[in-house]
């Protein structure tokens, strides 16, 4: 096992802060699970990652093109609807890329779902997907139990003119969860969003970082990541928008919101705009802390316990998110969501 640096800022601050990347130790998966497509026309094994796919570190990268390969393929002008499963029973191990070329106005629903009950184990995946022009993907991401395992979640996204790829994820399980995201937004009027809901318990560490490429013209671009943490969970959160010189026009929003349901608990978030362009608008926020005291009291004086009070404002800070993904899991999401966070009493 070797300390690895993953998800570095692409510009720096203060080495002092400890927060331009994130110390892990890290070995590479040795067995690999395989994952069950609910549905084969468009997938085939094999296929080979790009140059330009960084990943969260060299290491992480390396673990991948090591493991399995499939690429997915919609042809033009397709509707297709596709659920990729790693189940965690008995064996969490895992290490295996996916290719997605979306063919010229195709769609594609894809569910991803990571679960299971075993506690130890590595999950290390990448995908990349290439969107040809006017095509459009939505991606709802579910991951629950596994509750000793590290999952590491790399994606690369590339969008020609008028693309539009949403990606939607629910960090339920896992005990370290480190995602990497990058999205170039290459063509004129393509867009992405980057939703994520959490809820952090124990000893968890969660780690998301985006970085979407502005090059297009009038691109649109949003990042929002809301949820809880609990006991002595963390969450860093590291969001770039990166407007390059000539996406005049272009709009870009993120923000990174963390209700602490413990003093024990530790935020840390680094929204961040980078520019090059002058007709461009960028927005950032962010915001943590503790349940309103007044909120709480609220809602118990209309009858509500403690818990449902608490279940209440946390739901209704992510529901949004949730409500946007695949109606295959939300319910899973929320069952999950509040057996995570039921029976805690706020500190």
């Amino acid at each position: 096992m070797e300390e690895i640096r993953i998800n570095r800022l692409p510009l720096l601050t203060y080495r002092y802060l400890h927060t331009n990347d994130t110390p892990v130790s890290f070995e590479a998966p040795k067995k690999g699970g395989e994952p069950h497509f609910s549905d084969l026309s468009y997938v085939k094994e094999g296929g080979t990652l790009p140059a330009d796919f960084k990943g969260a570190s060299e290491e992480t990268v390396k673990a991948l093109k090591q493991g399995s390969h499939y690429t997915i393929t919609i042809p033009a002008e397709t509707k297709a609807e596709l659920t990729i499963t790693l189940s965690g029973e008995g064996q969490a191990d895992f290490a295996g890329s996916f290719l997605f070329h979306l063919g010229k106005e195709s769609s594609l629903n894809l569910i991803w779902i990571l679960q299971g009950k075993t506690e130890k184990g590595t999950c290390v995946a990448g995908a990349y997907y290439d969107l040809a022009e006017n095509a459009n993907l939505k991606v709802s991401r579910l991951e629950s139990g596994l509750s000793g395992v590290e999952i590491f979640d790399q994606r690369h996204a590339v969008l020609a003119r008028g693309a539009r790829a949403d990606f939607s994820a629910a960090e339920l399980g896992g005990e370290n969860i480190y995602v990497h995201s990058y999205g170039l937004l290459a063509g004129d009027h393509s867009a992405i969003t980057e939703k994520a809901v959490y809820a952090g318990t124990k000893k968890q560490h969660l780690d998301f970082f985006y970085h979407i490429d502005h090059v297009g013209k009038k691109t649109h671009a949003e990042i929002d990541v809301k949820g809880a943490l609990d006991d002595e969970s963390k969450k860093i959160f590291r969001g770039t928008l990166n407007f390059k010189k000539g996406c005049s026009g272009s709009v870009g929003d993120e923000g990174d919101y963390a209700i602490q349901l413990s003093p024990k608990t530790k935020n840390i978030s680094l929204p961040l705009l980078l520019c090059t362009e002058d007709d461009v608008q960028g927005n950032h926020a962010s915001s943590a802390g503790q349940l309103d005291a007044n909120t709480i009291y609220f809602l118990m004086s209309r009858g509500f316990s403690l818990e449902e009070a608490r279940r209440i404002v946390i739901e209704a800070l992510i529901r949004p998110i949730i409500d946007g993904m695949d109606e295959s899991v939300r319910d899973e999401i929320i069952t999950e969501l509040r057996q995570k966070l039921d029976s805690k009493e706020i500190e």
